[in-house]
């Protein structure tokens, strides 16, 4: 079992007085109703001020905490008093902590037909997933190992590419609708910059094995649906600069990359 190495010190380093306090104050009224660990992850329920239960998620290494998150509002500094709820669990009640085998050891006691079924089965209990796995399905089989042949090769073809870019055209658009609603309750930071830049990064994965007509396809469908969509983020201030700046860096790579016509 991997063990999470933190102390109470290090969880004030990381949370402000307020919301150490407010923390401390859900552990102790037993707001943490759900917590396991699965590997290097651990998970936990929190009862707040919702119906519905905050999600904390902390992810671990040999060197401490790599990652926390918690599906609560909180913007501010340091960690919300949910996580700290979570970690002060962890170190002072450990036999809490629920120990759960890992995605991929859950998977490994499947055969090929029960894993397509349960994905079948999670898709029918929550629709949206369908889209996620058709982004990395296409990802998954358009890399294919091209043929080794001992022939001299006296001209190069330009290599064609069976990306589908439609479901990177639906993930845009729903990243620009997602912005235009952030914008309209009031959000002050950038809501599109890190969500398309997960997407850009997609199309870097094509660029770095050397594939940059897969890369090109992406980035055309990345690149064509914010121009489309981005005057309704505009009429909010959105600025485009740094949208821009990611596309370029990735463009440049992919057409290096790339075996183009000549």
């Amino acid at each position: 079992m991997t063990t999470l190495l933190i102390s109470e010190a290090s969880i004030r380093h990381n949370a402000t007085p307020q919301s150490f306090d407010r923390g401390e104050n859900y552990y102790h009224s037993g707001a943490v109703t759900l917590l396991t660990q699965r590997g290097n992850q651990i998970q936990a329920d929190i009862e707040g001020s919702e119906v519905k239960p905050y999600r904390v998620g902390i992810r671990f290494d040999a060197g401490g905490i790599t990652s926390a998150t918690c599906t609560c509002p909180y913007d501010f500094e340091g960690w919300c008093k949910h996580i700290i709820a979570t970690l002060l669990t962890c170190i002072r009640q450990p036999n809490a902590l629920e120990q759960r085998p890992t995605l991929e050891k859950l998977l490994d006691r499947l055969n090929p037909v029960q894993t397509q079924r349960l994905i079948q089965d999670l898709v029918a209990e929550q629709p949206e997933l369908v889209d996620p796995i058709d982004r990395h399905v296409t990802l998954i089989t358009t890399i294919t190992p091209q043929p080794q042949t001992t022939q001299p090769q006296t001209a190069k073809l330009p290599r064609q590419t069976m990306i589908d870019p439609a479901p990177f055209r639906r993930q845009v658009k729903q990243i620009l609708r997602d912005g235009v609603r952030y914008l309209e309750d009031g959000w002050e930071e950038d809501p599109i910059a890190a969500p398309l830049w997960e997407v850009i990064e997609k199309a870097e994965a094509f660029t770095e094995q050397g594939d940059g007509n897969s890369a090109i396809a992406i980035l055309e469908a990345i690149t064509a649906t914010c121009a489309e969509g981005w005057d309704d983020l505009a009429e909010y201030g959105a600025n485009s600069e740094e949208v821009v700046q990611l596309l370029n860096q990735a463009w440049t790579a992919a057409i290096l990359s790339a075996e183009l016509n000549r």
